[in-house]
């Protein structure tokens, strides 16, 4: 999925950042890297009940490094 498609199904980033319990800085953070890791893609699909779909292919090209 891309970060598009979560803002779309769950209204803003502020309603992802609850969905996966981490603060709207680090959903920012995801936003400007290019997307979900697909880790965190998983995370959604779960929550979504599947509406969401987690891909490979729509992960950021290079991850950043965890601070």
């Amino acid at each position: 999925m891309t970060f598009e498609d979560a803002v779309k199904f769950y209204g803003s980033s502020r309603a992802i950042s609850r969905a996966l319990q981490m603060t709207d800085g680090r959903i920012s953070q995801m936003k400007s890297a290019g997307g979900f890791s697909y880790p965190v893609q998983c995370v959604l699909e779960k929550d979504s009940g599947g509406k969401l779909i987690a891909r490979r292919e729509d992960e950021p090209k290079s991850q950043p490094a965890a601070a």
